[in-house]
């Protein structure tokens, strides 16, 4: 399924553009994007949490003590 949206006329022409420079229609490029910009807002956003985890001392002490506890098991014993 498929709609219509409104963008600007030099929105679209980037968008053509890209399309012809990499052979995929403008549809995929559009949805590329859009998971482009989701990633980029979910990175953004873990990072400001845990900026914010690493502000509280508390919270930030028992993070780290819990990744002490658990730094022998991410260690490869096969090698």
């Amino acid at each position: 399924m498929s709609t219509t949206i409104r963008v600007s006329e030099t929105t679209r022409d980037r968008f053509a553009a890209l399309a012809r420079q990499t052979g995929r229609p403008m549809t995929q490029l559009i949805d590329d994007a859009a998971d482009a910009l989701e990633r980029d807002l979910f990175f953004t956003r873990f990072e400001d949490g845990f900026e914010v985890l690493h502000g509280d001392k508390r919270a930030w002490t028992e993070i780290s003590a819990e990744r002490r506890a658990e730094e022998a098991s991410l260690s490869d014993a096969s090698s």
